[in-house]
This record gives C-alpha cells, structure tokens and sequence, in this order.
C-alpha cells in the first residue's frame, strides 16, 4: 500500500492496448456516442501512452509527418501519430468524421475559424489557443470545427489522433480543405 503523500507510479499505456480498449469502448455504444467514448478514454490513458518510433516516415512540406498507425475493420475510427517540426503547420480545414486529438510531447496551436463568405479565403479566425502535454480537444464534422493545428515552438511535438471513419486508406481523407487553392491542394 502506497504511503499518504507519495504518488504512486502508474503504468505505461502501450498503443496497442489503447486500440484495444478504443475497439470495447465503440463496440459496447452506439455510433452517435464514440467520439464520447474515445475522449473519455484520452482522458484516461493519454498522458501514459507510449507511441511508436516513427523516424522512417518523411516530414511532408509543411513540416510534419502522419502515420496510421490502426483502421478499424468495421471503419469506425483510424488512429494516426503525428509528429510536429518547430514552425510545422496544417491548411486550413474542416473534417468528414468526429475526431479527438491530444498532445503527447511538445505544445501544438490551433487556431479556429468559422465560415464567412466576404472573405476570400471563405473563413475568418475566430481565436488561437496553444496547449502542452495532456490537453486533448475534440471536433465535430465539417462544417463545425474548421481550425488549422501549428507549432509555435523551437521543440518538436507528437500528437495522437483518433478519428471516426477507416483512413488505411487516404490518411488526408479526412480533410476538407478551405482557403486558397494552395491550401486545398497541401490538404490532400
């Protein structure tokens, strides 16, 4: 029995087992209620997750890299590692699916926007906010959510991102794009 005031030491979450226990969670409710399930499980197991070396997969010109690192058979969720070189930034964009999205290392940006047709990007910021290690956020499909992710640090930082739909495929699939048409075609 641990000591009062001496934090015990907790068990380090394998990304393996965190699969397993996103597949119970979205097979013991219905499909309207994962994106809960997913973010209650985040909240449990996130700051314990131990993810993949993932070295070998290329930084894409925006300055990060994307890996899938699970589909569900069924294509209930994806869930994908992204790592963030300092300055690395996503166009702007929306989702076809829920997502929940939580920090491993580092900080990451996100800045949201809502749509406005005076605009010529088609979106006008409506605010940034910039969270560390444990912070997890989640997002509606388009057109709620529309936001763009960045690293506004000197420090690489990894995220985890479990979306609702298969991405073994087209990981960018999940993606709708707004702004410019550079925008939309860095998107895909």
């Amino acid at each position: 029995m641990p000591k009062e005031g001496i934090p015990t030491q907790q068990k380090s979450v394998d990304i393996a087992s965190l699969i397993q226990e996103a597949c119970t969670a979205v097979a013991c409710s219905s499909p309207e209620c994962h994106k809960d399930e997913i973010e209650h499980l985040m909240q449990h197991v996130l700051e314990r997750v131990e993810l993949e070396d993932f070295a070998d997969t290329p930084v894409n010109n925006r300055g990060y890299r994307r890996k899938v690192l699970y589909a569900h058979p069924s294509g209930f969720f994806s869930v994908l590692q992204l790592e963030w070189q300092p300055g690395a930034e996503t166009p702007v964009h929306g989702h076809n699916a829920w997502g929940c999205v939580g920090v491993i290392s580092g900080e990451i940006g996100c800045e949201t926007f809502k749509r406005c047709d005076v605009s010529e990007d088609g979106v006008a910021s409506t605010g940034a906010i910039q969270a560390g290690r444990g912070a997890i956020a989640t997002v509606n499909p388009d057109p709620e959510g529309i936001h763009r992710l960045f690293n506004p640090t000197d420090r690489v930082a990894t995220t985890l991102h479990i979306y609702g739909m298969d991405l073994s495929d087209k990981p960018c699939a999940i993606n709708v794009p707004y702004g410019t048409p550079a925008h939309q075609s860095a998107a895909s």
